[in-house]
């Protein structure tokens, strides 16, 4: 897949293994947001001339691509800047809306990112984590709560929690670091809500998605008011139009959400099946390559029992992951080194300041892991010396 990429036509010796933090895009996506800039760039929704039609019907075809994706409908489809400002949206209009409360019992697990874990902390102070077995998988619990909300894969681990038998009135998923690795259907996982960003999937940053269930879209009012949702403004109030445009007040990241249109289409050309079948393989090899180092430890499964995306963290016996990541990073290997926002879990679970992560796409290769081993033992060398 590296012929897709521009950036490895122009880096032929980048070694890029920190798709976690952000995914490459593709020259059709580059291509798809040129073209906006180029030929039809207005705003949407209000203009009456062919260019900005033409943007509204491009944006709203993209809400009909989404909804495909992960099996909704579009009006369960709100366009938002990210995973974060999405978790944000929930928890807010949860909380105008009564839903929830300082009291309300919230699960979340032990290895979610901070962007879902802050939001709920200026909430509630019912705060509940479900801890990991010797698998990085989640533990059961038998408790009831009102909401559960977790990583249907884990930006460190790695770990895919498919549906956690967990007993909660309201499941919300962190669907961030799954999205472009493993088919997505919001059906199956039985959830009434959903997020994730453009950014990890071969898209623009700046770009989210926001699954509502249906039967909350008529409950919840907006996270933010402002042009473009109502109807009627008088000296006290306004109405608003329905959902699910009443939860995009202001002008969106139009040219991304495009963009967000065509990393969809490139993911859906190659298949997640095939994704997830080569990506397996690939983390596979990986774990193997890892687990022939002295003195390393990987926190990550090393069996293949445990159902993982190609995030794999390890660190080294007395030597800093940053000074690893500096090394690598001298020979155009790019990983990421540190607490990859989960301190929670760095600090309770692996006892360890920070780790080193290695997170693959489909533009890697064997030979980019080979690659990344061989600097690797030259930088455990350089400082165990």
């Amino acid at each position: 897949m590296k012929k897709d990429f521009l950036i490895f036509k122009r880096n032929k010796k980048l070694v890029y293994l920190d798709s976690a933090a952000t995914t490459q895009k593709p020259e059709s996506v580059i291509n798809t947001i040129s073209d906006y800039y180029k030929s039809y760039n207005s705003n949407v929704h209000r203009g009456m001339y062919p260019i900005s039609e033409k943007a509204t019907d491009n944006l709203e075809k993209v809400r009909e691509k989404v909804a495909r994706f992960i099996n909704a409908s579009p009006s369960e489809i709100v366009f938002t800047y990210g995973t974060t400002d999405s978790f944000n949206f929930i928890a807010s209009v949860l909380e105008s809306s009564g839903v929830i409360s300082g009291s309300t019992k919230i699960l979340l697990t032990i290895s979610e990112h901070h962007a879902n874990i802050l939001p709920w902390q200026r909430i509630s102070q019912k705060l509940t984590y479900l801890g990991l077995n010797k698998n990085f998988e989640l533990k059961e619990s038998s408790d009831y709560y009102d909401i559960f909300s977790y990583t249907l894969a884990s930006n460190v681990t790695g770990v895919i929690n498919s549906n956690p038998n967990i007993n909660a009135k309201i499941k919300i998923i962190d669907a961030a670091q799954a999205i472009a690795h493993i088919p997505v259907d919001v059906k199956k996982l039985q959830c009434d809500f959903l997020a994730f960003s453009g950014h990890k999937a071969f898209s623009p940053s700046g770009t989210g998605v926001l699954y509502i269930n249906s039967k909350w879209l008529d409950r919840l009012a907006p996270y933010r008011l402002g042009g473009g949702i109502v109807t009627k403004v008088t000296w006290d109030k306004a109405g608003l139009i329905s959902y699910p445009h009443k939860f995009e007040a202001g002008t969106p990241n139009i040219e991304g959400i495009i963009g967000l249109g065509a990393g969809i289409d490139y993911i859906t050309k190659i298949s997640l099946v095939k994704i997830e079948e080569y990506e397996t393989k690939l983390r596979s090899y990986l774990i193997e390559k890892l687990s022939a180092i002295k003195n390393i430890t990987i926190f990550s499964p090393k069996d293949s029992k445990t159902k993982a995306i190609g995030v794999v963290s390890f660190s080294i016996d007395k030597i800093h992951p940053h000074d690893i990541a500096q090394v690598l990073g001298n020979h155009n290997i790019c990983v990421r080194a540190g607490h990859h926002c989960a301190q929670l879990l760095h600090r309770e679970v692996f006892k360890v300041p920070a780790t080193v992560r290695v997170s693959l796409s489909i533009y890697n290769s064997f030979k980019d892991i080979d690659i990344f081993i061989d600097v690797l033992k030259k930088a455990i060398d350089i400082y165990q010396r």
